[in-house]
């Protein structure tokens, strides 16, 4: 597992639902985005990252897709993650134990 995290990205010219769709399949497209989704809200978009690249790179590539829109990018912090590895590994351990 790489780098993992979300980025929300805010469009400054309205769509219509044919440009949403063509926009979610464009980010879609990108490798590292795992699935794209359209959201009501401050931001328009959520995408969900997993790359070995940094998020920046991933940044770049979404702003290429649609250039005037705003994008920020949030990284999951891995110690979280850690933890709930060593949870999960602990609940594993006590049922196996029987």
């Amino acid at each position: 597992m790489g780098l993992r995290g979300y980025i929300l990205v805010k469009l400054h010219k309205p769509l219509d639902t044919d440009g949403l769709w063509e926009l979610t399949e464009k980010y879609e497209s990108i490798d590292e985005v795992e699935f794209a989704s359209h959201v009501i809200g401050e931001y328009d978009f959520v995408l969900s990252v997993d790359t070995g690249k940094s998020l920046e790179s991933i940044i770049e590539n979404v702003k290429t897709l649609n250039p005037s829109s705003e994008v920020l990018g949030l990284k999951i912090n891995n110690n979280y993650d850690k933890h709930r590895e060593i949870r999960d590994l602990k609940i594993f351990d006590d049922l196996t134990r029987y």
